[in-house]
């Protein structure tokens, strides 16, 4: 008997000690998601270019406001190839990174276009303008004007909030990269943004045939929701002007 219990304590203890080396399996790690929002437009101004065209121009920010880095990668196989597939990489909290290809069909990039030199993201913003009742300030009219500047390129270039978590005390995304790149990083850290001022090559929206009066400008980061966000209800900003003539002013 005394024998059978040396055994019995033996194996008992041998089973403690495995038990004992087991640790709890970690955690799924979990996505730390960029979140893009519009600041309100501002710098409103009337320009009349050489050829008529009355042109309503004024300065966008964008800003990541996220958990994580807007990171897109843009790739092609040379460089006779015109356009950049697109891919979104999502840090992780384990300090790896999700990859999202995205459709070809609904974003690319694409080299100049605008008198840049450098690479551009095809439609990651969308400027408007929409009429205001004169008696109802809450009821808006159709859209009548959309923006001229259809590409950006972004990088860290403002800073729009460093004391959010995670947010790089100096800029990390830093350019669009040369013409004869095949592979192109663009990014907006957390707590930084992208300015396009109103000097900008077509950064405006033409205004031909508009009556004087009240219009709310509409400006929204991401409008077809091609890349990932923790949010996608909050990356429209809109300023209220009133236009007389050739003059701007912001109402409200």
């Amino acid at each position: 008997m005394s024998n059978v219990k040396r055994l019995l304590g033996v194996l008992v203890a041998a089973l403690l000690t495995t038990f004992s080396l087991v640790t709890p399996t970690a955690s799924a790690a979990t996505e730390l998601l960029p979140d893009l929002r519009m600041k309100k437009p501002d710098g409103f101004y009337i320009q009349v270019a050489s050829n008529g065209e009355r042109r309503l121009r004024f300065n966008t920010v964008v800003g990541n406001y996220g958990a994580g880095p807007f990171h897109v990668l843009a790739t092609r196989p040379d460089t006779s190839t015109a356009r950049m597939s697109l891919t979104q990489r999502v840090a992780l909290s384990d300090g790896r990174a999700r990859s999202i290809v995205i459709d070809p069909a609904k974003s690319y990039a694409y080299w100049g276009g605008d008198g840049h030199s450098h690479w551009h993201i095809d439609r990651l913003q969308e400027l408007t303008i929409r009429k205001v009742d004169d008696n109802d300030p809450g009821v808006l009219g159709p859209v009548l004007g959309r923006g001229a500047k259809i590409g950006f390129c972004f990088y860290d270039n403002t800073k729009i909030n460093l004391s959010l978590p995670g947010a790089p005390q100096s800029a990390r995304y830093t350019h669009c990269g040369v013409s004869t790149a095949t592979q192109v990083t663009m990014g907006l850290s957390v707590g930084w943004g992208d300015i396009y001022t109103a000097q900008t090559n077509y950064q405006w929206i033409k205004i031909n045939g508009l009556k004087d009066g009240k219009y709310r400008i509409h400006v929204r980061a991401d409008h077809r929701n091609n890349f990932q966000e923790s949010s996608e209800t909050n990356n429209t900003a809109f300023t209220t002007i009133r236009i007389t003539g050739n003059t701007v002013s912001v109402v409200g």
